[in-house]
């Protein structure tokens, strides 16, 4: 199941059909008009010894579909069938599901068919097939038309053709006022005097959000709607088909990334081999755990269709899927085919850099096949979108990505693989183990400085600096590899990091800057700096006469306080004190905190000059 479970509707627009978007110049029928299959696997895998299951006809928008859509897929009592104006692309990875669209022109069939012809046909067809037919949802335009009984998509033709034997559900998708206005209420009686077979759930509503914008309200009829489906198609309860509604093992996520997103079978990129047995598929709650707990990534869950109630996070708003409108290309890499996905890209602009969106989502998804399409047919759109041009960078240091490296080394297109050392220091820093391996083994020349191992050691990378220190006394004499230490243990003392002082003890690697460890510690106020280098170093540990200007100007006074019971000869300077009291922040309270602190502690500041400048111990 690769289509996600949210209310990702963030615009709508008025018009007199069930399903608003006009794409049907992105449907994927062929001259013949027959529909396109885009798939159910959990239905392929029900049981053959099942009886037959209730058919179920949906009408749904590109809005919507992912609120819907999910929960019938996954149940193995109910076949179903799709009339939406969706591009087929953007519903990857559902591969039976007959899918037709609902918007017909003379511009979609040949002479021989005809837009009418093809209508009357299909609808016959349809009504004939169905045990329910499913509208969600369905507009206060929409609404109006059925009433009046208008057959100009397919939608309105079942509506006014179907067997009066067979239910209907409609879920009413409105704006606030036009649900509240009185002729909502007077359609809604007709339909209940006169269409005794249909059925309404609970509306999907909506409230503007500025100009031209539309915002749905949080929608909870999924469980009335279930009930419904459950009592009309005489169904086993909802909840009892959770155990054997599944993910397909090709849906899954790869098992890296949670940490460094590399490619999936669900954004179309390399296919990977199936699995079989029963390892195949997995509950859909497990799966809910794993990206609502552990990845907690919304792009990764849209992208394989995992249901989850992650919040949109703040970029995707403008790109989340809004009626009669098309799909934008951020949208179309996350979920489309890369034949839709090449379509989008044909139609920019030359010279008209991608978004920032797009560039990460080609990244964080190895879309490497993105990466040649550009590379072969727009050279003007690569070279003019900066965050592409860095490649190197962006995959090393950002994404921890080895497949578009790898892409980028190899790229006939791309004859200069001039890099800068932020490539491996930045690998270093986010702690991409496998991006270091990778620059090893590249064949390519080694560029990095010493900000690998500082950046390593200030966050905590120990994993990283096992790696440079093995890489370094496994090089060959021919090609040494050479650890530029700097400053890394300064910068472990500056970011508390105590695994990182310990790993560099521990070394055997020659270091500087041991000196001012509990110098740069007190100014930062790491308290377990202190204990432990102390612990590490005991009465030989370094330090001068500035080690309290620090604390005293941050407003440490559990520093200095740590300083005063070491048992430590510890020396100071007045001048320096008051200078440091001077520099103290005082509306963070710091200067009243040290300054109390100094006080109580026999600090004297009316002194005389010899007085001032003469060392003292605390």
């Amino acid at each position: 199941m690769t289509v996600g479970f949210r209310s990702d509707i963030s615009s709508i627009t008025k018009g007199n059909s069930i399903t608003k978007g006009s794409r049907s110049g992105d449907m994927e029928v062929d001259g013949g008009c027959k529909e396109t299959v885009i798939g159910n696997e959990a239905v392929q895998n029900a049981k053959s010894s099942n009886p037959r299951r209730r058919r179920l006809l949906l009408s749904t928008d590109s809005a919507f579909a992912d609120t819907v859509l999910p929960s019938l897929v996954q149940n193995p009592y109910i076949e179903l069938r799709l009339i939406t104006d969706e591009p087929s692309a953007l519903l990857t990875g559902t591969k039976k599901i007959p899918h037709y669209m609902d918007t017909v022109d003379s511009q979609t069939f040949d002479k021989k068919t005809g837009a009418r012809k093809w209508l009357k046909a299909k609808t016959a067809e349809l009504c004939e097939w169905a045990d329910m037919l499913l509208v969600a949802p369905i507009d206060a335009g929409a609404l109006g038309a059925m009433l009046a009984g208008l057959t100009n998509t397919l939608t309105l033709a079942l509506l006014r053709g179907w067997v009066s034997k067979k239910p209907v559900i409609l879920i009413p998708g409105m704006t606030v006022s036009e649900w509240d206005h009185p002729l909502s209420t007077r359609q809604l009686d007709e339909i209940g005097r006169f269409w005794p077979w249909i059925r309404t759930v609970k509306p999907v509503l909506w409230k503007s959000n500025g100009p031209e914008d539309l915002t749905i309200l949080p929608w909870d009829g999924l469980e009335e709607l279930h009930q419904t489906l459950e009592t009309t198609l005489k169904l086993p309860p909802w909840e009892a088909t959770l155990s054997t509604r599944s993910i397909p093992h090709s849906a899954t996520v790869p098992a890296k990334m949670a940490s460094k997103s590399t490619s999936g079978n669900a954004t179309g990129s390399t296919p990977q081999t199936p699995h079989t047995g029963n390892a195949d598929f997995l509950p859909l709650e497990i799966w809910l755990n794993v990206f609502e707990d552990q990845v907690r990534d919304w792009e990764i869950a849209k992208a394989v269709g995992i249901p989850t109630h992650l919040p949109v996070p703040q970029e995707w708003q403008s790109h989340l899927p809004k009626m009669s409108t098309t799909a934008t290309l951020e949208y179309t890499i996350l979920r489309g085919s890369f034949a839709a996905i090449k379509k989008r890209i044909d139609a920019l602009p030359r010279w008209k850099p991608l978004s920032d969106l797009a560039c990460h989502l080609i990244v964080k998804f190895s879309r490497t096949d993105i990466l040649s399409y550009l590379t072969e047919n727009h050279l003007d759109l690569l070279w003019t979108t900066s965050r592409l041009t860095n490649i190197p960078y962006r995959a090393s240091a950002i994404y921890g990505n080895p497949n578009v490296l790898t892409w980028w080394r190899d790229a006939p297109a791309l004859p200069n693989k001039e890099y800068m050392a932020d490539a491996m220091d930045g690998a270093s820093r986010a702690g991409f183990i496998d991006v270091l391996d990778w620059w090893l083994h590249s064949g390519l020349p080694l560029r990095y400085s010493e900000r690998a191992l500082e950046a390593a050691s200030a966050e905590g990378r120990v994993a990283v600096l096992d790696w440079w220190k093995t890489a370094s006394s496994n090089a060959p004499l021919s090609n040494p590899l050479p650890l530029k230490v700097g400053k890394s243990v300064l910068l472990a003392a500056q970011s508390g990091r105590t695994a990182s002082l310990a790993w560099w003890d521990a070394s055997g690697i020659p270091y500087s800057h041991a000196e001012n460890v509990a110098r740069i510690a007190s100014t930062h106020g790491h308290v377990h700096v202190l204990e432990f280098w102390y612990k590490l170093k005991g009465p030989k540990m370094i330090f001068d006469n500035q080690v309290l200007v620090g604390p005293t100007k941050n407003g440490h006074d559990h520093v200095l306080q740590w300083w005063k019971s070491c048992g430590m000869r510890v020396e100071f300077k007045t001048c320096d004190i008051e200078e440091a009291l001077e520099d103290a922040d005082p509306s963070s309270g710091a200067e009243g905190r040290v300054r109390r602190w100094w006080e109580r502690n026999g600090l004297n500041l009316g002194v005389g000059t010899s007085e001032w400048m003469r060392s003292k111990v605390l």
